[in-house]
Protein backbone atom coordinates (compact mmCIF):
# COMPACT_ATOMS: atom_id res chain seq x y z
CA UNK A 1 0.00 0.00 0.00
CA UNK A 2 2.54 2.32 1.27
CA UNK A 3 4.18 1.55 -2.57
CA UNK A 4 1.03 2.35 -4.51
CA UNK A 5 0.53 5.82 -2.48
CA UNK A 6 4.45 6.84 -3.06
CA UNK A 7 3.45 5.93 -6.89
CA UNK A 8 0.17 8.19 -6.52
CA UNK A 9 1.95 11.02 -4.79
CA UNK A 10 4.76 11.40 -8.00
CA UNK A 11 2.39 10.93 -10.32
CA UNK A 12 0.33 13.45 -9.02
CA UNK A 13 3.26 16.27 -8.42
CA UNK A 14 3.99 15.50 -12.09
CA UNK A 15 0.62 16.53 -13.46
CA UNK A 16 0.20 19.14 -11.85
CA UNK A 17 3.51 20.76 -12.12
CA UNK A 18 5.04 20.31 -8.06
CA UNK A 19 8.08 19.24 -7.10
CA UNK A 20 6.11 17.07 -4.29
CA UNK A 21 3.19 15.46 -3.27
CA UNK A 22 1.87 14.31 0.17
CA UNK A 23 -1.32 12.10 0.48
CA UNK A 24 -3.10 12.99 3.11
CA UNK A 25 -7.18 11.76 4.59
CA UNK A 26 -9.12 14.87 3.19
CA UNK A 27 -9.14 18.16 2.08
CA UNK A 28 -9.57 19.66 5.30
CA UNK A 29 -6.51 17.94 6.44
CA UNK A 30 -4.36 19.44 3.74
CA UNK A 31 -5.07 22.58 4.80
CA UNK A 32 -4.62 22.20 8.49
CA UNK A 33 -0.96 20.80 7.97
CA UNK A 34 -0.50 23.33 5.89
CA UNK A 35 -1.04 26.22 8.24
CA UNK A 36 0.54 24.09 11.14
CA UNK A 37 3.81 23.79 9.14
CA UNK A 38 4.25 27.11 8.30
CA UNK A 39 3.87 27.61 12.14
CA UNK A 40 -0.09 29.47 11.48
CA UNK A 41 -1.47 29.81 15.79
CA UNK A 42 -2.34 31.86 18.32
CA UNK A 43 -2.49 35.77 17.89
CA UNK A 44 -1.89 35.41 13.62
CA UNK A 45 -4.66 36.57 11.67
CA UNK A 46 -5.27 34.54 8.28
CA UNK A 47 -7.29 35.61 5.06
CA UNK A 48 -9.96 33.41 4.01
CA UNK A 49 -12.61 33.97 1.66
CA UNK A 50 -15.92 34.68 2.86
CA UNK A 51 -17.44 32.55 0.04
CA UNK A 52 -16.26 29.12 0.60
CA UNK A 53 -16.89 25.78 2.26
CA UNK A 54 -16.27 26.32 6.06
CA UNK A 55 -13.28 24.11 5.84
CA UNK A 56 -11.42 26.65 4.91
CA UNK A 57 -11.88 29.01 7.98
CA UNK A 58 -12.77 25.93 10.26
CA UNK A 59 -8.98 24.96 9.77
CA UNK A 60 -7.98 28.67 10.80
CA UNK A 61 -9.60 28.54 14.24
CA UNK A 62 -8.57 24.96 14.95
CA UNK A 63 -5.09 25.71 15.34
CA UNK A 64 -5.89 29.04 17.23
CA UNK A 65 -5.04 31.73 14.42
CA UNK A 66 -8.76 34.31 13.50
CA UNK A 67 -9.86 34.01 10.01
CA UNK A 68 -10.50 37.35 8.61
CA UNK A 69 -13.30 36.79 6.24
CA UNK A 70 -12.69 38.87 2.87
CA UNK A 71 -14.98 38.97 -0.38
CA UNK A 72 -12.63 38.89 -3.74
CA UNK A 73 -12.42 42.16 -5.18
CA UNK A 74 -10.85 42.47 -8.87
CA UNK A 75 -8.81 45.50 -7.88
CA UNK A 76 -7.64 43.48 -5.11
CA UNK A 77 -7.67 46.31 -2.37
CA UNK A 78 -8.12 43.68 0.65
CA UNK A 79 -7.12 45.65 3.98
CA UNK A 80 -4.19 43.12 5.40
CA UNK A 81 -4.15 43.13 9.28
CA UNK A 82 -0.82 43.62 10.73
CA UNK A 83 -0.92 40.59 12.51
CA UNK A 84 -1.92 38.81 9.21
CA UNK A 85 0.71 35.50 8.63
CA UNK A 86 -1.32 34.11 5.24
CA UNK A 87 -3.84 34.39 3.07
CA UNK A 88 -6.15 31.12 1.37
CA UNK A 89 -7.81 31.62 -1.87
CA UNK A 90 -10.04 29.39 -2.50
CA UNK A 91 -10.38 27.81 -6.00
CA UNK A 92 -14.34 27.15 -6.47
CA UNK A 93 -16.18 25.33 -9.44
CA UNK A 94 -13.03 25.14 -11.39
CA UNK A 95 -12.10 28.84 -10.95
CA UNK A 96 -9.60 30.36 -9.99
CA UNK A 97 -10.39 33.06 -7.22
CA UNK A 98 -8.01 35.34 -7.71
CA UNK A 99 -5.28 36.65 -10.75
CA UNK A 100 -2.94 34.28 -8.86
CA UNK A 101 0.28 36.88 -9.86
CA UNK A 102 -1.29 39.50 -8.88
CA UNK A 103 -2.12 37.74 -5.38
CA UNK A 104 1.28 36.73 -5.07
CA UNK A 105 2.77 40.44 -5.56
CA UNK A 106 0.27 41.64 -2.48
CA UNK A 107 1.48 38.88 -0.74
CA UNK A 108 5.11 39.19 -1.41
CA UNK A 109 4.73 43.14 -0.10
CA UNK A 110 3.24 42.07 3.33
CA UNK A 111 5.53 38.98 3.78
CA UNK A 112 1.98 36.59 4.06
CA UNK A 113 1.88 33.14 3.12
CA UNK A 114 0.17 31.55 0.42
CA UNK A 115 -1.56 28.78 0.75
CA UNK A 116 -4.09 27.49 -2.02
CA UNK A 117 -7.27 25.83 -1.58
CA UNK A 118 -7.65 23.95 -4.42
CA UNK A 119 -10.06 21.28 -3.56
CA UNK A 120 -12.49 22.40 -6.23
CA UNK A 121 -10.19 23.23 -8.95
CA UNK A 122 -8.02 19.93 -10.06
CA UNK A 123 -6.91 21.03 -13.77
CA UNK A 124 -7.78 25.06 -13.75
CA UNK A 125 -5.01 26.31 -15.43
CA UNK A 126 -4.08 30.00 -15.59
CA UNK A 127 -1.35 31.61 -17.71
CA UNK A 128 -0.20 27.94 -18.27
CA UNK A 129 0.32 26.50 -14.50
CA UNK A 130 -2.42 24.32 -12.34
CA UNK A 131 -4.10 25.50 -9.64
CA UNK A 132 -2.42 24.82 -6.12
CA UNK A 133 1.05 25.31 -7.79
CA UNK A 134 1.32 29.54 -7.68
CA UNK A 135 1.09 29.19 -3.63
CA UNK A 136 3.80 28.05 -0.50
CA UNK A 137 1.49 24.97 -0.85
CA UNK A 138 -1.54 23.44 -2.79
CA UNK A 139 -4.45 21.65 -1.05
CA UNK A 140 -6.52 19.39 -2.68
CA UNK A 141 -9.83 16.98 -1.88
CA UNK A 142 -10.66 13.57 -3.26
CA UNK A 143 -13.93 13.31 -1.47
CA UNK A 144 -15.92 11.28 -3.27
CA UNK A 145 -18.26 13.55 -5.13
CA UNK A 146 -15.11 16.07 -6.16
CA UNK A 147 -13.77 15.84 -9.50
CA UNK A 148 -10.88 12.92 -8.44
CA UNK A 149 -13.17 11.47 -5.77
CA UNK A 150 -11.46 8.45 -3.55
CA UNK A 151 -13.66 5.73 -1.64
CA UNK A 152 -14.45 7.43 1.61
CA UNK A 153 -12.12 10.59 1.51
CA UNK A 154 -8.29 11.41 0.32
CA UNK A 155 -6.67 14.75 0.09
CA UNK A 156 -3.14 16.25 -1.19
CA UNK A 157 -1.03 18.89 -0.75
CA UNK A 158 1.82 20.04 -3.11
CA UNK A 159 4.54 22.19 -2.31
CA UNK A 160 7.98 22.60 -4.57
CA UNK A 161 9.64 23.59 -1.24
CA UNK A 162 11.80 20.53 -0.30
CA UNK A 163 11.65 22.06 3.87
CA UNK A 164 7.49 21.95 3.80
CA UNK A 165 7.60 18.80 2.24
CA UNK A 166 9.60 17.02 4.96
CA UNK A 167 7.54 18.61 7.47
CA UNK A 168 4.46 17.86 5.88
CA UNK A 169 5.64 14.34 5.83
CA UNK A 170 6.04 14.40 9.61
CA UNK A 171 2.97 16.07 10.03
CA UNK A 172 0.87 13.27 8.48
CA UNK A 173 2.09 10.70 10.22
CA UNK A 174 1.45 12.19 13.58
CA UNK A 175 5.60 12.68 14.04
CA UNK A 176 7.61 16.17 14.65
CA UNK A 177 11.38 15.80 15.34
CA UNK A 178 11.28 18.94 17.91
Amino acid sequence: LRQDVGIFERDFAEYVGSEYCIGVNSGTDALYLSLWALNIGSGDDVLVPSYTFVATAEVVRQLGATPILYDKLDNFTLDIPDDCKAIIPAHLEGQFSFNMSTLLQKAKEYNIHVIEDACQALGAKQNGRMAGTFGLTGCFSFYPAKLLGAYGDAGAIVTDSEYLYEELKELRNHYKKD
